[in-house]
C-alpha cells in the first residue's frame, strides 16, 4: 500500500477555499482505479492535512499525474503560504473499519 501525506497552510481568509478544492479532489480520486483512502483533516482556521492510500506506487503516481490533480497544484499556489509538504511511504500497519 502507498501512502501520500500532505501537510498544507492556507493564507488567511483563503482556508475555505483549499477546503473545497480538497473536497473536489476527494470526489474524483474515490473513481481512480486503485484509490483505498483519501481524508482531509482541517487542524484549525488555516492548517490542513492530506491522508491517501494508493493499491501500489503506479496507483499513486497515476493521481498524481492526473490533469485535476495538476490544476489542483497550480491553484494551490495561490490559495498556500508555501508549497505543500508531501511525503510518501508505504502502510505497515492499521486499519479501516467497515462504513456503517
Amino acid at each position: 500500500m502507498t501512502v501520500a501525506m500532505a501537510k498544507l497552510e492556507a493564507v488567511p481568509g483563503r482556508a475555505d477555499e483549499v477546503e473545497a478544492a480538497l473536497a473536489e479532489v476527494a470526489e474524483r480520486t474515490a473513481r481512480e482505479p486503485g484509490a483505498v483512502a483519501y481524508s482531509v483533516v482541517r487542524h484549525d482556521q488555516v492548517r490542513f492535512l492530506v491522508y491517501e492510500e494508493y493499491a501500489d506506487q503506479a496507483a499513486c503516481d497515476a493521481h498524481f499525474s492526473a490533469p485535476y490533480v495538476q490544476e489542483l497544484l497550480e491553484r494551490l499556489a495561490e490559495l498556500l503560504v508555501a508549497a505543500p509538504v508531501v511525503d510518501f511511504g508505504a502502510r505497515v500497519a492499521g486499519f479501516r473499519a467497515p462504513a456503517a
